[in-house]
């Protein structure tokens, strides 16, 4: 999995960047944890302690994430509650649709793993720097 990593001294913002086919695991990352390091630390153990035959769901506010034999699916909740609730008769011929791209993505487990920890090691690293900016 490629990806990189920014931070942006104007805004403060830490950013993530994954192919477009992979986006919603950066959304998923960002929006459920942002620089959470506890988060990120508890979410970390979990995967580790998988097994490569083991089926874990993590449900967030905004996102899900699926593991099921070394496989892992992200998934925003909107196209689960789709999944159970019919399109209202006027939409369901219309051509409104979701952009289903960046509401999901799957990568392997062992992938996922590399990811986080290696956004923890930059944010880390920023954080450190700017702290001893500001000494």
């Amino acid at each position: 999995m490629d990806y990189e990593f920014y931070y942006s001294r104007d805004s403060g913002n830490f950013n993530l960047q994954l192919p477009s086919e992979q986006d919603a695991i950066a959304r998923f990352l960002l929006d459920e944890f942002v620089l959470d390091q506890a988060g990120y630390h508890l979410l970390l153990r979990e995967l580790h302690a998988l097994g490569q035959h083991s089926s874990w769901q993590y449900q967030g506010k905004n996102w899900s994430l699926f593991v099921e034999d070394g496989d892992v699916l992200v998934c925003h909740h909107s196209l689960l509650e789709l999944e159970h609730e019919p399109l209202p008769d006027k939409l369901a011929g219309s051509e409104l649709s979701l952009d289903e791209d960046n509401l999901q993505a799957e990568c392997g487990l062992v992938d996922l793993i590399k990811l986080i920890e290696q956004w923890q090691v930059f944010v880390a690293g920023q954080q450190a720097k700017l702290n001893g900016a500001y000494r």
